[in-house]
């Protein structure tokens, strides 16, 4: 958003200025490496401007301006004043006409100017919502028809992202296969949260590790633990 001083008569320099946050590339005039560094440019007139920028320049010093907008004007200036990484900077060719500012600060922020997706959005906001519903709908459809997939009689629910999830639905991946339980279902394990292994009866660990708990070896092999002896129990 740019917006001009609110009462420039006021002002007691020669030419209008704008608070802006203008992304810029700023570099040292006349230097051959030419390393440009990013900054923001916070006021700006046809004659100079005010920016904040990492480079180590002092007042006396030549700087170059390259403005981060469509048409990438490059203007020169002289250092006038430095407070920390926030330099005053004189244009050593003024900006003499509104078109060139205009150039600068696009888009100015007024009617006129309002980008052209922002003028379609505001005229077919209701278009958007139906859609994104209509789009909703397809999907719970989708989801809701696909069959379940059952490990032994528990219903198979893989761990996904959402947007795993939305191209499953959109059947365009497949979920992970169910893991392959085997041994005996019905032996009672206990299970590590913490390092994803689970025991037998008998085991050294059984029962005794933190924050475990008892359950069957199906419903562990089915949560992705691992057997910690490396065999299945019986």
């Amino acid at each position: 958003m740019t917006t001009a001083l609110a009462n420039p008569a006021q002002d007691t320099r020669n030419w209008p200025r704008y608070h802006v946050r203008l992304p810029v590339l700023v570099s040292a005039e006349g230097d051959p490496s030419k390393v440009a560094v990013p900054g923001l440019a916070c006021e700006i007139s046809q004659r100079g401007m005010a920016l904040y920028g990492g480079i180590d320049l002092l007042p006396g010093d030549l700087m170059e301006v390259q403005f981060q907008n469509s048409a990438k004007l490059r203007i020169s200036g002289i250092i006038r004043n430095r407070s920390g990484f926030c330099f005053g900077l004189e244009f050593l060719d003024t900006m003499t006409s509104p078109e060139a500012i205009s150039e600068v600060l696009e888009p100015a922020g007024s009617a006129e100017d309002t980008p052209s997706w922002k003028t379609w959005f505001a005229t077919h906001r209701g278009d958007v919502a139906v859609g994104a519903a209509g789009l909703l709908l397809f999907l719970t459809f989708l989801t809701a028809g696909q069959p379940a997939q059952v490990a032994q009689g528990k219903a198979y629910q893989p761990s996904l992202t959402v947007s795993e999830s939305m191209l499953v639905a959109l059947g365009l991946a497949e979920p992970p296969p169910p893991p392959v339980a085997t041994g005996n279902p019905s032996a009672r394990v206990w299970v590590d949260v913490h390092t994803g292994l689970y025991y037998c009866s008998g085991a050294e660990l059984y029962g005794k590790s933190p924050d475990g708990k008892f359950t069957n070896q199906r419903d562990a092999q089915l949560d992705q633990f691992e057997p910690a002896a490396r065999r299945n129990c019986n």
